[in-house]
């Protein structure tokens, strides 16, 4: 499957919250989630990712572990335990092994290296939103 083949055939509706500490990475994970036919939105901190997931019930997270306002595993761990938490894809420079291990154990479903694929990003955003809200 190629990135002409999601765009050919949108994945799906379902409501994505993307939150990365830095706009352009944010921004561009979006436009990706867009293309492929999520309804994609951003938050660029911390504690408005966490209101934003009470407003409006994302079915998936895509975050950055450095966002300004907070330690990037204990964020993982503190989204996971919201009512109605959506699943967590952390997208990362981070390479150290040690650091995929504890956002998994954090709660994170997937972990991504920057610059993720974009093929991947939204086959795997699709299969944690199980398809549409």
């Amino acid at each position: 499957m190629t990135a002409t083949d999601l765009v050919m055939r949108p994945l799906g509706g379902a409501r994505v919250l993307v939150a990365a500490g830095a706009p352009d990475d944010s921004a561009s994970l979006t436009a990706v989630l867009r293309l492929n036919g999520f309804d994609a939105r951003e938050a660029h901190s911390a504690d408005a990712v966490i209101s934003s997931v009470a407003e409006i019930r994302p079915s998936v997270l895509v975050t950055d572990l450095d966002l300004t306002d907070g330690d990037g595993c204990e964020f993982v761990s503190r989204v996971r335990r919201l009512p109605k938490a959506p699943a967590v894809v952390v997208v990362t420079g981070h390479t150290a092994g040690s650091i995929r291990r504890a956002a998994l154990a954090a709660g994170a479903a997937a972990f991504l290296l920057k610059p993720a694929d974009p093929i991947e990003l939204a086959l795997v955003v699709e299969r944690l939103s199980g398809g549409r809200d």
